[in-house]
Order: structure tokens, then C-alpha cells, then sequence
């Protein structure tokens, strides 16, 4: 089975390069720290070890496909300037 994920690394971007090699995830952190994956059942599973150590934080973000790739789902909000 696949889980749509968003993640925010709480860790430098070195390790976050091991942990991705180790769970064999793709790199592609966003600036602002966060990573939108399909991730398999296992990948889930060491992702919960990760998340345990206080290494990541999972974001409850509904996701998209894109051109681009996956991304979050903006079409609910409306940016404007008003108080």
C-alpha cells in the first residue's frame, strides 16, 4: 500500500541525506524543510522509527500531483492583504 506523506526534517541536511539513503527515498527538501512522498508500507514504518528519535515531524497536508511532482493542495486558501 502507498501513504501520501508530508514530512518537516528537524535534523541538518546531512543527516537528513543518510536517513533518506537508508529508508531509499528520494532527496528533494523544500526551503522551507518540509518533503511531500508516496512511501510504501515499510518506508512508513522506519519513517514512525525517525519520527520517534525526534528526528522528523509528520504535517497534516493534503497532497496533489503536479507537473512538477507532488505539492501541497492550495486551492482552499486565498491570499489577500484584508485584517
Amino acid at each position: 500500500m502507498t501513504h501520501r506523506v508530508t514530512i518537516y526534517w528537524k535534523i541538518d541536511s546531512y543527516k537528513t541525506h543518510n536517513l533518506l539513503w537508508a529508508a531509499g527515498l528520494p532527496y528533494g527538501v523544500s526551503l522551507n524543510g518540509e518533503q511531500y512522498l508516496d512511501v510504501t508500507d515499510e518506508q512508513l514504518a522506519e519513517l514512525r522509527e525517525y519520527e520517534a528519535s525526534g528526528w522528523l515531524e509528520f504535517r497534516n497536508k493534503r497532497l496533489i500531483e503536479t507537473p512538477q511532482g507532488l505539492y501541497p493542495d492550495t486551492s482552499g486558501l486565498r491570499l489577500t492583504n484584508n485584517a
